[in-house]
């Protein structure tokens, strides 16, 4: 009788240090929520965080969900429009954002970053009789529009010089305005136009203008000064890419797409 008190102390005790463990290591790491990572993600973001059958899912998003398990926590996804994601950030709303979010200088006085962990094309979407070609001088005088607060929107003066922008608070805002003409091309990273391309097949929608941000990678934004989570992300990302799951969370989400030359991480170039 005393062996089963004895086990059933000894069972609870241990029940007792595993939560206390799991919880110190997520205080550790500096997040908001003992126990979970919460992250900021724009839900109409495909390939990178979008929801599918009632779930939300995608190469950040499934990313995320990898990270949380390595360091023992949940991870909690909080739907806003892009524009309102490195705000969330720096106001302690959200641990973390996610969804292809580059690295630049500009964005940096707000927030700090982990390591690049995705780098990629930018591309302009067009419809059918558009005159927008490969020759990025076709874009002057045109309405192209773009994902307020996005590197497309930082940088379209340099990477679209003469075009008019107009800016729009998310990916399905701006589509929509694209197939009823209101804009003449949309410029976003080259993986959405394609999303756009497969789940609306019959608007025909070309992606004529690639330009590369190889020199902006992606990371993820985390507050001013919150050095643990920085580097538990980092230290993460690292495991991910070693054992394989960085690889096969891209080329599920990037079908088609050949295996990256060089892993992660990857570094912003200097200017950007």
């Amino acid at each position: 009788m005393r062996f089963f008190q004895f086990a059933r102390n000894l069972a609870i005790a241990t029940a007792l240090c595993v939560v206390a463990a799991t919880a110190a290591r997520a205080e550790d790491v500096g997040t908001l929520t003992q126990g979970k990572i919460v992250a900021g993600v724009d839900a109409n973001n495909k390939p990178y965080s979008y929801v599918d059958n009632g779930k939300m899912t995608g190469f950040d998003v499934e990313l995320i969900r990898a990270i949380a398990a390595k360091l023992g926590l949940t991870a909690d996804f909080r739907a806003q429009d892009f524009a309102g994601l490195l705000p969330s950030v720096a106001n302690r709303q959200i641990d973390l954002a996610a969804g292809s979010i580059s690295i630049t200088n500009e964005r940096l006085k707000m927030v700090d970053f982990s390591e690049g962990y995705l780098t990629g094309l930018l591309s302009v979407a067009t419809l059918p009789g558009s005159t927008i070609t490969s020759d990025v001088a076709s874009v002057k005088d045109k309405r192209i529009g773009v994902v307020q607060g996005t590197i497309e929107d930082t940088y379209s003066a340099g990477y679209l010089p003469g075009a008019q922008i107009v800016r729009f608070p998310n990916l399905n805002a701006g589509f929509l305005a694209l197939r009823n003409k209101y804009i003449d091309g949309y410029f976003v990273d080259k993986t959405l136009v394609e999303g756009l391309q497969g789940k609306y097949p019959q608007a025909n929608i070309a992606d004529k203008l690639d330009i590369s941000a190889v020199n902006l990678p992606a990371g993820f934004p985390v507050r001013k000064g919150n050095t643990k989570l920085e580097a538990a992300l980092n230290k993460t990302l690292g495991e991910l890419v070693a054992d394989g799951t960085w690889m096969k969370l891209y080329l599920e989400f990037h079908p088609g797409y050949p295996k990256p030359a060089q892993l992660p991480p990857y570094a912003m170039k200097s200017g950007t």
